[in-house]
């Protein structure tokens, strides 16, 4: 089993792209700081307090985690892993516009056995509203390396951000790495981060006007 010690990165990178519906709003933004409190935030087992931090971009049009605990490990017969990481983000944007996650681009590493399976979960929410996206990616073993992989919502499964607020992007991610049964020399291991530590995640973010 290879050991990836390197510290983990994902770059989330909001792509402000015209869409069918209608041109993108003039003026986005990330705030650094919203009601006294940085912006993004996170928590979670795979980002625990002091563990991550993020940086907001100069243009504010995008950020970047940086952790250094998001991993999961299994290894040896009927164990698992599994970690998370909840991302709160607040955008500025003008009044009478809605928005929604329509693709995620994401890159990781992974190593995996005969007999072990590892996967990584995004689910995706605002503030206030009952309807999520879930998106999810299984890796079976045997099998190694980094991976680029790219998830896209179709139109109905879109969540949009209620009409007349600013409510926050949810962004819950999770790791889980597990071995099956009778196989006491299977091991998984999945992190967010590639070998040459540059790993990018982008959220191509839907536009249309409220009606």
């Amino acid at each position: 089993m290879k050991l990836h010690n390197a510290i983990l990165s994902s770059v989330f990178s909001f792509g402000f792209a015209a869409t069918a519906f209608a041109d993108v709003p003039a003026y986005v933004t990330i705030p650094p700081v919203v009601n006294g409190q940085a912006n993004p935030s996170y928590g979670g087992s795979g980002c625990p307090a002091g563990s991550a931090r993020a940086i907001v971009s100069p243009d504010l049009k995008s950020f970047t985690m940086i952790f250094d605990k998001y991993v999961v490990n299994a290894a040896g017969s009927n164990s698992f892993d599994r970690k998370n990481c909840q991302i709160l983000v607040n955008l500025n944007f003008p009044q009478g516009w809605t928005y929604s996650i329509a693709r995620m681009d994401y890159r990781g590493f992974y190593d995996i056995s005969a007999g072990a399976s590892g996967s990584q979960q995004a689910l995706y929410y605002f503030q206030g509203n009952l309807q999520q996206a879930r998106l999810n990616t299984v890796f079976n073993g045997p099998t190694t390396g980094d991976y680029t992989l790219s998830d896209t919502l179709g139109i109905n499964n879109l969540v949009w951000a209620p009409c007349g607020s600013q409510s926050g992007l949810n962004i819950n991610t999770s790791l889980l790495a597990k071995v099956g049964p009778n196989n006491p020399n299977g091991y998984a291991q999945l992190t967010t981060d590639s070998a040459d530590g540059s790993v990018q995640t982008t959220y191509a973010l839907q536009w249309q006007r409220c009606r």
